[in-house]
């Protein structure tokens, strides 16, 4: 086999790629490799970052990342972080997800291979452009961003009150449908979304298992839940012990309503 080529012949057996369509899109995976840094500039977040900060040239915007890194562990343990108040407290005294999050947009291989990913899944498993589409734990919007560019037209982003989502409002309000505050007084609704995306977030929480039950009864039947929920054992700066103990019964919830089209990752509700 040709060095190189083994992981787009096993990702050629995922979903969403088992499909003539899915050629053309791994084809895609295979244009990121050879050229991580110049492919895929709609997905970038950086010229709104620009936008939103007043940031003249480049240099500028590096010089803020990697400001923002600056004693960011040292502010996790600067303060208790025992219950669910003070962890998500955490994520409004910093601003370093924002920036690491734009950067990562334009500039790592790694990152926009999984926002690709997500967007294959996403318009993989719609009948329309106009069906709802919801990003649980979105972050600064990357994914939401390019599903807006990519011609999705109902799509939502939620996640709780941070530094991300105040810049979601500043900078996204007027292309998304809704911006979602999670914060206890949220509603999803009932089968109200054909695809529902959560991206390495879950692992944060203190009780996945109550969050993925929302997301289960958000979800329309028919509709794909797209889950990363990673293995994690390093407690110290946001990962929570409560979430991997959690962990199992989250995918056994998951799987007593939906098919399973990636072990892990994709599900289908049954109808």
């Amino acid at each position: 086999m040709i060095p190189g080529i083994t992981p787009f012949v096993r990702l050629w057996s995922l979903y969403p790629y088992r499909s003539f369509r899915g050629f053309f899109r791994l084809l895609q995976h295979i244009f990121l490799r050879f050229f991580p840094h110049s492919s895929f500039p709609a997905m970038s977040i950086v010229p709104l970052m620009m936008d939103e900060y007043d940031l003249s040239c480049d240099e500028e915007f590096r010089v803020r990342y990697y400001v923002s890194r600056i004693d960011f562990e040292s502010l996790w343990d600067a303060a208790p972080r025992t219950n669910k108040a003070e962890i998500e407290h955490f994520y409004q005294e910093h601003d370093k997800d924002l920036w690491r999050q734009a950067y990562l947009s334009r500039d790592s291989y790694n990152y926009k291979r999984k926002i690709l990913r997500a967007m294959h899944t996403v318009l993989a498993s719609l009948t329309s452009l106009d069906d709802p589409v919801m990003d649980y734990g979105c972050g600064a919007g990357v994914l939401v961003h390019y599903l807006r560019k990519k011609g999705c037209t109902n799509v939502d982003a939620a996640d709780i009150p941070s530094k991300t989502i105040d810049f979601l409002h500043a900078q996204m309000k007027q292309t998304l449908r809704r911006i979602i505050t999670v914060d206890g007084q949220e509603s999803f609704g009932t089968n109200e979304y054909q695809v529902i995306v959560s991206l390495d977030c879950l692992e944060h929480t203190l009780d996945p298992l109550m969050i993925i039950e929302k997301l289960l009864t958000a979800l329309k039947p028919g509709g794909v839940l797209m889950l990363s929920f990673p293995i994690e054992t390093d407690f110290t700066l946001a990962h929570t012990r409560e979430a991997q103990e959690q962990r199992p019964a989250v995918f056994k919830r998951i799987m007593d309503v939906c098919d399973v089209l990636v072990p892990e990752l994709v599900f289908r509700k049954r109808a």
